[in-house]
């Protein structure tokens, strides 16, 4: 926030006629921003995530930025980041910010204290190590969130199966894949069994969930040294530096790629763009902000100096002022990224998949009943 606020000086400074106010908010985003439509207080410049990219295009609230922007300007973007952001029309809506992967996060000095030197390299390791760590440090290995289907698809990815992709009524049969079914269960009895069970037999937990430690999300649970493991993206790294500076890259916690299945290494890759409401009185203004924002210049500024997260332009990943940790990431040879994308209603399915794995993780249903009910879940969604 406080760089966005650097930004937007700049910007102004630049540009003395243009004034930009800056808000935050910080729950339910999307469907907030989709109801300020119906308001008419929809701002001029929004984030829109791709999993509610075709969402916001298919309702026509994004204007097509192919008709502000030269092609120039966008064959500078990875084609891999602009295509959540393009509509059935062939039009381009949005522009990627950034991006940023999952990778593994883990802590040293935990790992040291456990009597072990490396990090795990499969899911199996990731279980047996975070175990470990719980008996021999008395600190929870792993946290991860309750839900979360995004988190776990890599997972899935890695014992087989194929991209979820949900668009027409018959599709959530994608969950009655065996190496669905297998993986899907093991993730859900990770804080079953690791939380809940550990717990009911008097011990140390070896997964939680960051409320469980006292903390907001993932990046403050890893940066206040309550669990040993989080499987995070590129945008804990500057939370990190700058919440716990105390808390060294390379010395006390180092990064590795999220563990592979045994059919492949997979991850999940992340972008926002910078949308402009098709609505907007100030269409030109609105794009010098987007154009100040994503292009070159704007984006070494913010995210490889400030280190935010990775860059969407192509050739500044070469920059020297990329941030060790982010060039790390980068090297990081996987089988698989996935692009956080499930279909035309992502969003919506996301949460609905997600509330139906965090109820079974609380033990409010049998894992007999993830399956089935999380099939009806995305079968209401998709009008079957």
């Amino acid at each position: 926030m406080k760089n966005y606020e650097k930004m937007i000086a700049k910007f102004e400074e630049k540009y003395p006629t243009i004034e930009v106010k800056y808000e935050v908010i910080t729950q339910m985003f999307h469907e907030n921003i989709l109801a300020s439509y119906g308001a008419g207080v929809a701002p001029d410049v929004f984030y829109v995530d791709t999993s509610w990219a075709p969402t916001f295009i298919e309702k026509g609230a994004l204007y097509p930025v192919d008709e502000l922007a030269s092609p120039e300007f966008i064959n500078q973007f990875y084609d891999f980041l602009l295509e959540p952001f393009r509509g059935k029309d062939g039009k381009l809506y949005g522009l990627p910010k950034d991006w940023s992967m999952l990778a593994l996060f883990w802590n040293k000095k935990l790992f040291a204290e456990a009597g072990l030197t490396s990090p795990p390299d499969t899911w199996d390791e990731l279980l047996e190590y975070a175990q470990i760590i719980a008996d021999k440090t008395g600190k929870p290995g792993l946290a991860i969130y309750l839900g979360g289907f995004n988190r776990y698809v890599p997972v899935a990815l890695g014992y087989g199966a194929p991209a979820p992709w949900f668009e027409k009524p018959g599709d959530e049969a994608w969950f009655d894949r065996p190496e669905v079914k297998e993986t899907l269960i093991w993730y859900i009895n990770l804080y079953r069994e690791g939380k809940i069970a550990r717990e009911n037999e008097g011990k140390t937990p070896y997964v939680v969930q960051p409320a469980d430690v006292g903390a907001g999300w993932l990046g403050d649970a890893f940066g206040k040294q309550e669990v040993a493991m989080v499987i995070s993206g590129n945008w804990m790294i500057p939370f990190l530096a700058d919440q716990f500076p105390d808390f060294k890259y390379g010395e006390d916690w180092d990064i590795a790629p999220v563990p592979k299945g045994p059919k492949a290494r997979a991850t999940m890759a992340y972008t926002v763009a910078l949308g402009i409401n098709a609505k907007t009185e100030h269409p030109e203004e609105a794009w010098k902000f987007v154009e100040f924002i994503l292009g070159r210049d704007g984006q070494h500024e913010l995210v490889v100096k400030m280190g935010h997260t990775l860059p969407s332009m192509k050739g500044l990943e070469e920059s020297p002022d990329m941030w060790p940790q982010h060039k790390k990431t980068l090297s990081f040879k996987y089988d698989k990224v996935l692009v956080f994308l499930w279909g035309p209603k992502s969003g919506e399915l996301e949460g609905k998949i997600s509330d139906v794995m965090a109820a079974a993780m609380r033990g409010e249903i049998s894992t007999d009943e993830v399956i089935p009910t999380v099939k009806e879940a995305v079968s209401a969604v998709l009008g079957g």
